[in-house]
């Protein structure tokens, strides 16, 4: 494996499945299993046949780093090597752009003396046991799949499907993604006209469970990375002629932070405090960081409240509280304590995910906040009806409220 894996300064706090795939790489690195490289230089191409190239070609940055990797590797290849793409991208890209690369650069053909594969793997972040199980999509260059390698791919991913090209299995990865990122902005509208009606989107949902309704727009209300795969989708068409329901749907999710916000200021007036001077505590980051995948900043959430007038405290989870106080900086007080970071809170902000419900008591939460004090839930980790009983105000996204 060639790259920086848990070294680059990323913050994966609250996401167990990228925890576990640093703790399992650490167990097989150390073991000698994997033998981890900062660059190619130093890999024989005699030894390697089989080579994987996992990243998107989304921003220019990504493509351009992409590219180089791949004329850096092409000199290097031995006859009857493998490549594989497999991270998402334009359809034709793999066949045009990559395919030109390995032949200019390294002097072989592909189909006749290098074998090109596409391999479409999207991963949000989840349990490896669910991405192992999720259907895959396979194909290659010439059509001709190697039974071997096919064999091989089997043993890591039980479900396998054959893409007659490269241009078919690209636009398998890329139509993925964008409806994934559709079903999010269906769930968020539906939230919407739920808040307007003063209706409760679950319960409304429960009912269309059996219909393609239910199944659509019950998608987790928390923006995930499937924008990687619109943004590629959009990136490629005139500005006129971009397919209008993914751009939409696009523009629904990079809104959600401020629909936060918004429901914070709905949940402050509920209680009969002004947003200027309340306090308003952040307990975990999950959907609150735009790039979370890329680099470490501060969750634009924090700024928009300071703005406001709020005093904020953040409980960013058991990554540890250090990394995010040099991030946040003076915007917000980071407290690796969750009591103290609710503690004289007129409003909690719950951003932690499931795994980490067994944090949150609610009646401890009451007796720390200020009352009357409200709980903005997320990610849906808490009990309404408890929230409730212990004094304060509950509201999500999507639970509609008369008075609200």
């Amino acid at each position: 494996m060639v790259g920086t894996f848990g070294e680059d300064g990323r913050v994966h706090a609250n996401r167990p499945g990228i925890e576990e795939a640093l703790w399992l790489l650490e167990i097989h690195a150390k073991s000698g299993k994997i033998c981890l490289r900062p660059n190619c230089d130093d890999i024989s191409s005699a030894v390697v046949r089989t080579w994987i190239l996992s990243t998107h070609a989304s921003s220019q940055s990504q493509v351009n780093s992409l590219e180089m990797a791949l004329r850096n590797l092409a000199p290097q290849l031995a006859e009857g090597s493998t490549v594989v793409f497999s991270g998402l991208c334009r359809p034709h890209y793999t066949s045009t752009v990559l395919k030109q690369a390995l032949e200019q650069q390294g002097g072989l053909k592909v189909g006749d003396n290098i074998s090109l594969y596409y391999l479409p793997l999207f991963w949000s972040g989840e349990r490896l046991q669910e991405f192992r199980e999720k259907p895959k999509v396979l194909a290659r260059f010439d059509g001709i799949l190697s039974s071997k390698f096919q064999e091989t791919l089997l043993r890591v991913f039980p479900s396998l499907s054959l893409a007659p090209t490269l241009e078919v299995a690209e636009g398998s990865g890329l139509f993925s993604a964008i409806s994934r990122e559709v079903a999010q902005a269906l769930g968020l509208e539906f939230a919407r006209m739920s808040e307007m009606y003063g209706i409760n989107r679950d319960e409304v949902l429960g009912l269309c469970k059996d219909t393609e309704v239910g199944l659509v727009g019950r998608s987790n209300p928390v923006p995930g990375r499937e924008s990687i795969g619109t943004g590629i989708a959009l990136s490629h068409f005139p500005s006129r002629d971009k397919p209008r329901l993914a751009r939409a749907a696009h523009s629904i999710n990079e809104d959600y932070q401020r629909r936060v916000v918004e429901m914070v200021k709905r949940a402050l007036r509920h209680c009969g405090y002004p947003f200027r001077r309340s306090r308003v505590a952040i307990l975990g980051t999950d959907g609150l960081l735009t790039n979370a995948w890329s680099r470490p900043e501060s969750p634009p959430i924090i700024r928009s409240l300071q703005k406001r007038g709020a005093q904020v405290s953040l409980y960013p989870g058991d990554s540890g509280s250090q990394p995010w106080a040099s991030m946040v900086g003076e915007s917000a007080r980071v407290e690796n304590n969750l009591l103290r970071a609710v503690s004289k809170a007129n409003c909690a902000i719950i951003a932690l995910p499931k795994t980490r419900v067994w944090e949150l008591d609610t009646d401890q939460l009451a007796a720390e906040m200020n009352r009357p004090g409200a709980i903005c839930d997320l990610t849906g980790v808490l009990e309404a009806s408890n929230v409730e009983k212990a004094g304060l105000f509950y509201t999500t996204i999507g639970r509609g409220s008369l008075d609200g």
